[in-house]
């Protein structure tokens, strides 16, 4: 009974060639959906590295040295430390990750601002002399401009060098994303180049045979046929040969075949089997496609078939003999492995690595070779992984750890070793309070408990500066960048710090560099313009009118000379938080006809007029009088300084609900676009040629925003080109019962308090 039911199946197999078939379109689907999956998965990797490099701490960086520093000597350190920071985070991704060729930042204008190149296991950053202008390349002039987290997919292609195919040749992918600051102030764009070649080669042991693995990108070319050193000539061969070989399946790949996402399709005839499909790694973005193709000649299965009808008779005469010893056999065959691929499971799940696996049959041609083969390459995907995060971490320059929703600390690198002075084994284990100072420390387990916490996503806040305490007792000061992630159900918390040590004392040299120029220029400078008034007042009708004019003009120059130093001073004492407010309640209105008489002779003598919209009712401040005369003159000044002769500025000043608003307009030229975001600098000029005839140290309008800050207030403009400018000063009206603490700025030192910083 037993031969007979198998003599019988073995007929049916014999018998029925669509059965073998099927068998193998349901075989090749199995492993072109492996294929689309495993690319898929190491172009997703490579989509989150970009979107991770993109928001490092250095990012940011760059941007505030490049905006904050007045000292171009200084900015250009600053700048180049943190580029350098940004190109170690490169290294040790390229380092972990052996299908990355290239990581680079390429600036706003196209050229190339940091790259890390692989040249086979060697890895290193490209000298300055070695970057390259990258703007008229279509991956940089189509990521620019794009919004934050926007990926851009580059189809596989060869790799080329200045317009041709570099030699040996390489396939690669380029993944691009915009790198933005905490404002959403653009950097430029983070590139990484995938090695698809090797991607693709490693791949190639997932089917049964090379040449039954197509890729072809959206230009036709065939990626998995040529080796690196395979000539043209001989590509050009093999691609006649298998077009004549296969004509139809060639046909209908050279059209691109289009389908969705995930979907196969079979196609079939005389000479092969095969299935195709389809990947886009962006579906709105048509342009970019991959066609992946598994295919089995139908004389290699027919072949098949006919060996199959050999083993048959030879089967059936052996079980004639040896029955019962035959079934134990196949039985083993088959159990046999998926046992140990059972074990290897179950120690894989103990932490074993993937080389103390004992899996046998890898190299079996049938359906549990391809299980096993699948099965090995996740688990040497996953181990591969694993080193790669673990070698992130231990190799990052910036200290790095994780903490759990109670604030136990998980994991930390050797930079936060250093950093502290523990040792990991201090560390692991114990509350992360025992790295902050005092007052941070009593607040720390509350603001982990804060609902607003327990919502996934994105790094709190954009990063923080705090005060963190070393195993010896001292105060270090760092940026903290803190982000959510989500493991099994839990809520832990990573940390990424960057310690502030050099730049606090950079920017304490600043300071003091500035300062002492400030002040040892004050006190000459005193003396010199007391003792041309004396000349000017006393030796009038002594001197010539030339010489008059000489004494003029050096009075003039002392005094737009004092005023510099006196905006230069008064911009550290904000910066350092120093300049101090005398708060008391006035009425607005004939302060500010007092304000626009005072400056009057000043418009006067530059042929411009002043017209005061006097509001009828009294608008009581609450408010340092002295500062915001300082703001309003600045502002009064500018409009006549930018008026054309016999010009008007119009001054006027309306209740709007609980604030006050200012608007002082004049009918200049107006500000240039690409000025506006850069008005509230310092040493901010829109044009430096002409701002010199007018004068003017460029810290105005700096130190103004300032003082109106200290107020709870907004100083903003409007402009239009060849129609005037407005600047607009909003500011909160006091109180009818006058019930408020009068010894500070409503509102100031409660947001002050209320901002209180903690390490998350």
């Amino acid at each position: 009974m037993l031969a007979t039911s198998i003599l019988v199946g073995f007929w049916q197999i014999w018998k029925n060639e669509e059965t073998n078939i099927a068998h193998e379109d349901e075989r090749l689907n199995f492993v072109l959906q492996r294929v689309m999956k495993d690319l898929s998965t190491v172009v997703e990797d490579t989509a989150r590295n970009v979107v991770m490099l993109a928001g490092t701490p250095p990012i940011q960086g760059i941007l505030t040295a490049r905006r904050n520093n007045s000292v171009a000597e200084i900015a250009r350190i600053e700048e180049a430390i943190w580029k350098d920071r940004l190109a170690q985070i490169f290294l040790s991704l390229a380092e972990s990750n052996r299908n990355l060729l290239q990581v680079r930042l390429i600036s706003l204008d196209g050229k190339e601002a940091i790259r890390v190149n692989r040249t086979g296991d060697k890895v290193e950053r490209v000298t300055p002399q070695e970057l390259q202008d990258k703007g008229r390349y279509d991956y940089v002039r189509q990521t620019l401009g794009t919004a934050r987290g926007k990926i851009k997919y580059f189809g596989i292609d060869y790799n080329r060098e200045h317009g041709e195919i570099e030699e040996p040749r390489v396939f690669v992918m380029r993944v691009a994303t915009m790198a933005f600051g905490k404002n959403d102030e653009p950097l430029g764009i983070i590139v990484i180049n995938i090695d698809m070649s090797r991607v693709i080669a490693k791949m190639k042991g997932t089917v049964r045979s090379p040449k039954q693995l197509l890729l072809i990108n959206e230009k036709g070319t065939y990626l998995t046929m040529p080796e690196s050193d395979t000539s043209e000539a001989e590509i050009q061969a093999r691609l006649q040969a298998f077009r004549t070989s296969y004509p139809d399946l060639a046909a209908r790949l050279d059209k691109g075949w289009r389908g969705g996402d995930n979907e196969t399709v079979r196609i079939s005839n005389q000479s092969f089997i095969a299935r195709i499909g389809q990947m886009r790694f962006d579906w709105s973005d048509p342009s970019h496609y991959l066609l992946a193709v598994t295919m089995t000649p139908m004389k290699e299965l027919l072949a098949q078939n006919r060996e199959m009808q050999k083993q048959v008779i030879l089967f059936t005469a052996l079980l004639a003999l040896i029955g019962a010893n035959v079934a134990y056999i196949l039985t083993r065959h088959f159990i046999k492995p998926l046992q140990l691929l059972t074990d290897a499971a179950r120690q894989l799940s103990r932490g074993a690595t993937v080389d103390s696996l004992k899996v046998d049959g890898r190299d079996r041609p049938d359906e549990i070779g391809v299980l096993l083969r699948s099965v090995y390459e996740m688990a040497s995907n996953l181990e591969e992984k694993q080193k790669s995060m673990r070698a992130i971490l231990t190799t990052a320059q910036n200290p790095i750890l994780m903490i759990s929703q109670r604030g136990i600390i998980q994991h930390v690198n050797d930079a936060t070793e250093q950093l502290f002075g523990y040792s990991r084994e201090e560390m692991v284990g114990q509350n992360i309070s025992m790295l902050m100072n005092e007052h941070d420390r009593k607040h720390h387990d509350g603001y982990l408990q804060r609902p607003s916490l327990s919502r996934p996503g994105k790094i709190l806040d954009g990063g923080r500066e705090v005060q963190a305490m070393r195993k010896d007792g001292t105060i270090v000061p760092i940026h903290l960048a803190v982000s959510k992630l989500h493991i099994k159900n839990e809520l832990f918390f990573t940390g990424i710090m960057t310690d502030l040590t050099e730049l606090k004392k950079v920017d304490k040299m600043k300071s003091e560099f500035v300062s002492t120029v400030s002040h040892e220029l004050r006190t000459p400078l005193t003396s010199i313009k007391g003792a041309l008034g004396l000349l000017r007042s006393t030796s009038g009708d002594a001197l010539p009118e030339s010489g008059m004019k000489m004494l003029d003009i050096a009075y003039a120059n002392c005094e737009r000379l004092s005023v510099l130093i006196n905006d230069i001073l008064d911009m550290e004492k904000i910066e350092a938080g120093k300049l101090t407010y005398a708060f008391a309640l006035f009425d607005l209105v004939p302060f500010l006809a007092e304000v626009i008489e005072t400056n009057r002779a000043y418009a006067e003598q530059a042929r411009v007029s002043f017209v005061f919209t006097r509001p009828s009712d009294p608008i009581v401040l609450f408010a340092d009088r002295c500062r915001l005369e300082q703001v309003v003159t600045n502002v009064l000044s500018n409009a006549v300084k930018y008026s054309p002769d016999g010009a008007q500025v119009e001054v006027s000043a309306c209740v709007e609900e609980s604030k006050v608003r200012i608007a002082v307009r004049d009918h200049g030229e107006g500000i240039p676009e690409d000025f506006h975001d850069k008005i509230f600098g310092k040493f901010a000029q829109a044009d430096s040629s002409d701002t010199r005839t007018r004068g003017g140290t460029g810290l105005g309008l700096a130190i103004s925003r300032e003082i109106i800050k200290a107020h709870s207030g907004q100083i903003e403009f409007e402009t239009a080109a060849g129609e005037g400018t407005t600047f607009f000063i909003t500011l909160d009206i006091a109180p009818e019962d006058q019930s408020f603490n009068r010894a500070q700025p409503p509102g100031f030192l409660a947001e002050q308090l209320e901002n209180t910083r903690h390490i998350a």
